[in-house]
């Protein structure tokens, strides 16, 4: 997640990323954004066109994990009053109508009106959903393994306190697996933070990216 034009508050950028993260953990499916003032501070673009920079841009740091090359760029020139979506090479332009369709529904409308965060925020939520298949919400995963502990211990104790020790000691087995896997969520969460924005762009340029490259699919939309 990059917004060098900083049209995004720091708790709106920490949230995409978050969003980002989870999805690229759960799913290998890399979703870059990046949001600039104008491709015209970058010169040296072939014919200066979005198509030409977000496809550089993509092949350049290699966004998408390899050998599936199913990465995705959403890249914004607010400037240029321009957005383009850059797919990998694995959809080629099977998914134009639907890179399209995003832009067209969820982008360009908030765009027109200025909400520029509104638009990139139900960008990346369409884009998370059509290609990774993930609907972002809270994070029930720290609310409903907590509670599955506690009610676990309840039902142990009350196992003990009359005499099924057996069945005691399994529901005993279920809240070490469980208290597993939250340590393993919190785990997670945290090493995600100790990373900050590391996809972003710094002085070296944009980072860690799996070696894809486009398929010259995806779509512009302009405002």
């Amino acid at each position: 997640m990059t917004d060098a034009a900083e049209i995004l508050t720091a708790e709106e950028e920490e949230r995409i990323e978050q969003w980002l993260w989870q999805t690229e953990s759960r799913t290998k499916v890399e979703l870059i954004v990046v949001i600039l003032e104008s491709i015209k501070d970058y010169p040296g673009t072939e014919n200066g066109s979005i198509e030409a920079f977000a496809t550089a841009l993509f092949n350049t740091y290699g966004i998408g994990n390899r050998p599936k090359n199913d990465g995705v760029l959403l890249l914004v020139a607010v400037r240029d009053r321009k957005a383009r979506i850059e797919l990998g090479a694995y959809y080629g332009h099977t998914r134009d109508a639907d890179a399209e369709r995003i832009m067209q529904r969820a982008i360009i409308p908030r765009f027109k009106k200025g909400d520029y965060p509104g638009g990139i925020n139900a960008g990346v939520r369409a884009l998370l959903r059509e290609f990774a298949g993930v609907r972002i919400g809270f994070p029930w995963s720290l609310v409903v393994i907590p509670a599955a502990i506690l009610v676990s211990v309840m039902v142990a104790v009350s196992l003990f306190r009359n005499g099924k020790r057996g069945w005691g000691w399994v529901v005993i087995g279920l809240v070490i697996i469980l208290l597993l896997a939250l340590f393993r969520v919190l785990a997670a969460i945290a090493r995600h933070a100790g990373q900050g924005s590391s996809s972003g762009w710094s002085s070296g340029g944009l980072g860690g990216f799996g070696g894809g490259f486009s398929g010259g699919g995806g779509a512009t939309g302009s405002w």
